[in-house]
């Protein structure tokens, strides 16, 4: 290999690392086009467990609704449901 083909595979090199960073910034900055809706949903796993080792046991909390669903790769089953309880944390002991 002689050096001009070095230096031409070192530039085309350099120009799709260059292509490839000009896209993320890009894809970064206009990423956010879709108005932001907070986080203003009443919709959130509340927690989730292993079951094994393809599927999840996990609650998930919807408004004032608790269900428990076991999750996996063919379908996901809702096993129960409750109203949500709230959690309060006990007052101290030093009430006068």
């Amino acid at each position: 290999m002689d050096m001009y083909t070095v230096m031409r595979a070192f530039a085309a090199l350099i120009l799709v690392l260059g292509l490839i960073g000009g896209l993320y910034l890009v894809l970064r900055r206009f990423s956010n086009l879709a108005p932001a809706t907070g986080n203003t949903s009443d919709l959130k796993v509340v927690s989730w467990k292993p079951f094994d080792g393809r599927k999840r046991l996990a609650v998930i909390r919807w408004g004032d609704q608790e269900h428990l669903v076991i999750t996996g790769q063919a379908q996901d089953v809702l096993i129960a449901s409750r109203k949500a309880v709230d959690d309060v944390l006990p007052e101290s002991g030093n009430e006068q």
